[in-house]
């Protein structure tokens, strides 16, 4: 069954589970914003597919996130500061023309599905982000962040582990699209892992020269 949602087309992508701060700033998001907060209602945020974020004309993907408003900071002027958090995936059916000075789409809500082999794709995913994790570590010499985030997706089922990396991957965003397009929890962390891996790779030769420099001790 499919519904009608207002859409926030933006520059990034939001994955269920995740946080997005939000400057809402036009006239037309500031009714949307309004409307939502005043009706309890959610809004849907999409990534650009081409045009821009400020005027008309932005085109979106096909897929995005249902967003709730968690906080709320209004400013004297009309504009406010918002929180939101990442809900349900959705595929736009169809994009409904001037309906509301704002975007608004016939969406169908995605399920959810682990799929094929989701455990043991989520424990190679975690050795794949220990390991990348690590190299960060090594390269930055900070771990607070790092540290934080693996120990807080120790046990972490299989798709509320796929969004957590896919929202910490330092990818563009028609990669992040990408994985948040993917069907199943087991999909997408078998991309996650490959992308760790390489990002790994690339961290390592990085070390390798800070090392050859003597600004970084070995990475074991």
């Amino acid at each position: 069954m499919s519904e009608l949602l207002p859409l926030f087309p933006l520059g990034a992508v939001l994955f269920p589970g995740a946080l997005m701060p939000l400057h809402i700033f036009e006239p037309r998001y500031r009714l949307l914003i309004r409307r939502c907060i005043e009706q309890h209602r959610r809004f849907g945020i999409v990534l650009i597919r081409s045009g821009n974020e400020v005027g008309a004309g932005a085109e979106p993907y096909d897929v995005g996130t249902e967003a709730k408003i968690v906080a709320e900071s209004p400013l004297p002027d009309g504009r406010s500061y918002i929180v939101t958090r990442g809900e349900r995936r959705f595929a736009v059916e169809s994009l409904i023309p001037d309906a509301e000075p704002y975007l608004v789409g016939q969406v169908r809500y995605l399920d959810e599905s682990d799929g094929e082999r989701a455990v043991d794709r989520a424990g190679l995913a975690r050795e794949a982000l220990g390991a990348y994790l690590l190299a960060v570590v090594a390269v930055t010499e900070d771990a607070r962040g790092e540290r934080a985030l693996a120990d807080d997706l120790r046990d972490a089922p299989p798709s509320d582990l796929a969004y957590r990396i896919a929202g910490s991957l330092a990818v563009d965003a028609p990669q992040q699209q990408a994985l948040l397009e993917l069907e199943t929890a087991s999909a997408r962390l078998e991309e996650e892992t490959r992308i760790l891996n390489r990002e790994t790779e690339l961290l390592r030769d990085l070390l390798v020269r800070l090392r050859e420099r003597g600004e970084r001790p070995e990475l074991n």
